[in-house]
């Protein structure tokens, strides 16, 4: 079914079983939290298996059939007709492929039509949701009033039932499965210099979504007015796959701008975002749509190692500490323009309208239900970035003005300890003077005073005035971006 296949286990799996079932994804997961061993497991199958309590499967990858987990049915009862579900995908990177979805649906036949049980349940962590939305893809439906509480290492979780009846799933039609499986997930990539990159961007998202079969997918391209002729071979691209669609910005607007520009243009229920250079691996989007699927708001793909210049990194952490200060960004929060988020999100940054977008501070406006995941970032292969000092400046005041009024308060407290410090040092060289009538008042101290306080004054009337500009512009109604033309032939 799908990408994967079911055989039936054999004792030579003992290994790959016991490693997959201490992994701590694995393991966290399992209401049986102790270690596995090979002795033990052998006693399962001499116990539980070979008598016919449990029917044990491997699940295999069709393409390579590499073994990725086991899926299997415990305490069978043939009178009754029902039995226990439970499954573990044992690989770490064959998560968030919908092997678990798939699995889960070619065992329930199994179950019904060659075992001929009349019902399947299973034990889930209430708080495990991504493997609550799988099982409610395959079939299974809530018990809604059957509840436990178990202690797993002296905390208590919440363990809820599930189940699967044989005439109720015979009801389910193709039709209804493929429509619960097939979620669309929208890519929106700002384009600027990018006609030598963007056509590998793009054929690698499609390479990567044809084994994510649980999702359907389409690709907005945005040409923020690049230079070079990127509009050009995105044109090229819409002629050749209805699935994507193109946006030719009229000028220049920035990476935010067009972002906000391809937001209005998205159908899916998930919306990925990422770099038009290749450095964001869209091979491992699978790893923020099943962390979306854990129950997050929005996704963002954390690097160990960026492979960007030293300025770049520096204008990154610049970022950081901005969105950590200004915008109460949690320290923990890696952001990078790597990111995937929920449609009402993206709905909801969409309200905003003023022409200083800045979407790290309308994501984090709207949720703070955020998870990062780990991916790797390349190196540039084909030319440089398009960012620039001036363009990171103008950024970050988009984002502690637009989103933030710290800096009047920064610039208010600054304001009145210069005021404190100034009376004070009145204060000194007044007692002073009584205290030795011989000394000699400063001109160079005073020059040093007057020189401080107007500096401070013009730094703090210009942050208020940056503020007022752009309070004017906004009230002037100036665009966020103007679309020249859009190439959409998508069904």
């Amino acid at each position: 079914m799908g990408n994967i296949y079911l055989r039936l286990m054999e004792v030579a799996d003992t290994e790959k079983i016991v490693a997959w079932r201490n992994n701590d994804r694995v393991r966290h997961n399992f209401i049986y939290q102790q270690l596995f061993t090979p002795e033990g497991h052998m006693n399962w199958i001499r116990t539980q298996v070979e008598p016919g309590h449990v029917v044990q499967f491997i699940i295999c990858e069709n393409v390579t059939d590499r073994a990725v987990g086991s899926v299997y049915f415990r305490d069978i009862d043939r009178e009754k007709g029902c039995a226990e579900y439970g499954i573990f995908i044992g690989e770490d990177d064959a998560v968030g492929k919908g092997y678990g979805t798939q699995a889960a649906k070619a065992a329930l036949a199994y179950a019904f039509e060659t075992i001929k049980l009349r019902k399947v349940f299973l034990r889930v962590f209430a708080d495990n949701i991504g493997a609550r939305k799988s099982y409610e893809k395959a079939g299974f439906r809530l018990i809604e009033d059957k509840q436990e509480e178990v202690a797993i290492d002296g905390v208590s979780r919440s363990v809820i039932f599930m189940e699967c009846i044989r005439t109720e799933y015979a009801q389910m039609t193709c039709a209804e499965m493929e429509n619960q499986m097939s979620q669309l997930v929208s890519f929106v990539i700002p384009c600027y210099r990018s006609a030598q990159t963007i056509g590998k961007v793009v054929e690698e998202i499609e390479t990567t979504m044809k084994g994510l079969t649980q999702y359907k997918y389409e690709i907005i391209l945005v040409n923020d007015c690049s230079p070079d002729n990127t509009f050009d071979v995105i044109r090229g691209i819409c002629a050749k796959k209805k699935e994507v669609c193109g946006v030719n910005l009229a000028k220049n607007f920035g990476q935010h701008a067009a972002l906000m520009a391809g937001f209005q243009h998205v159908r899916g229920d998930i919306v990925v975002c990422l770099d038009d250079d290749g450095q964001t691996p869209a091979d491992e989007v699978g790893k923020l749509l099943a962390k979306i699927e854990e129950g997050y708001d929005a996704v963002y793909a954390r690097y160990a190692h960026k492979q960007h210049s030293g300025f770049r990194n520096f204008g990154s952490k610049i970022n950081e500490l901005m969105t950590r200060v200004m915008l109460g960004k949690p320290k923990e929060l890696y952001i990078s323009s790597y990111f995937a988020a929920r449609r009402f999100i993206i709905d909801e940054m969409t309200r905003y309208v003023n022409p200083y977008p800045y979407v790290i501070g309308l994501v984090l406006r709207a949720t703070k239900n955020i998870a990062n995941v780990d991916v790797n970032h390349r190196e540039r292969e084909i030319g440089t970035s398009g960012y620039t000092i001036g363009k990171l400046l103008g950024l970050w005041f988009n984002g502690f003005t637009a989103f933030s009024i710290k800096p009047l308060r920064v610039a208010t407290v600054i304001g009145t300890v210069t005021a404190c410090a100034g009376i004070l040092y009145g204060i000194y060289t007044v007692i002073k003077k009584f205290v030795n009538p011989d000394v000699v008042i400063g001109f160079s101290a005073l020059m040093t005073a007057v020189v401080f306080l107007g500096g401070m004054m013009m730094l703090m009337l210009g942050i208020i005035g940056e503020y007022i500009g752009r309070i004017y512009i906004s009230m002037n109604n100036s665009p966020q971006y103007v679309i020249r033309e859009c190439i959409d032939e998508r069904e």
